[in-house]
């Protein structure tokens, strides 16, 4: 809809249209994009902006005492927190990723040993960006991917900070989370850190 500015500018009340005008975005069927886009942060907003086309979407959630995927001697780890991210992604005309931003935090997320949450507890938490780029149009195997910020740090109670992952890590193609490129700052991940067994210790 296009939304004029009206003025009177004289007593005869003639009506004066501003010079700019105002319409609403064009949206664009997210299932047209290559690669497809993530159903995590669905439901997906695409629109046409200037020369290509821009989606959106959000992921937003909590947990309470809910189990993880690993143990310490025989006991499940349960963790009680939130995390909040943001999906960006700008497309060529054809639909085909161009670059993607992805911002994600989650904060002090407690983890124990009791369904509960009674007892020892550790914190985990998080705050990075992730950028990617694609020298190819759309090519998810040449898409180049690098993280920075303060991707993740665990806090024990009475001992500190005892696994730190915090810089810049750019990584090869196809080969994200497992080879990096290059890197700047902390990172325990990379010198043989095991962030579980870190946790167990920290719990037990």
């Amino acid at each position: 809809m296009k939304h004029i500015t009206v003025a009177l500018a004289t007593v005869a009340l003639e009506l004066v249209a501003a010079p700019a005008l105002a319409t609403s975005p064009h949206t664009v069927d997210p299932a047209g994009m290559t690669p497809t886009l993530n159903p995590d942060y669905a439901p997906w907003t695409c629109v046409l902006a200037g020369t290509g086309i821009t989606c959106t979407g959000y992921e937003d959630f909590s947990y309470t005492n809910e189990g993880t995927d690993f143990q310490c001697n025989g006991q499940v780890a349960y963790v009680t927190g939130t995390q909040r991210s943001k999906f960006v992604r700008w497309h060529d005309l054809e639909g085909r990723a161009l670059k993607t931003s992805i911002q994600i935090n989650f904060t002090a997320d407690r983890l124990t040993l009791s369904p509960t949450g009674a007892g020892a507890a550790v914190f985990l938490s998080g705050d990075w960006h992730k950028h990617y780029v694609y020298p190819v149009p759309g090519d998810l195997t040449q898409r180049v991917l690098t993280e920075t910020g303060s991707a993740e740090k665990l806090r024990v109670p009475g001992r500190g900070v005892t696994y730190r992952d915090s810089g810049t890590v750019t990584y090869v193609p196809s080969q994200e989370y497992e080879t990096p490129s290059g890197m700047h700052g902390v990172h325990d991940r990379f010198s043989g850190a095991d962030l579980e067994a870190l946790i167990c210790d920290g719990l037990t």
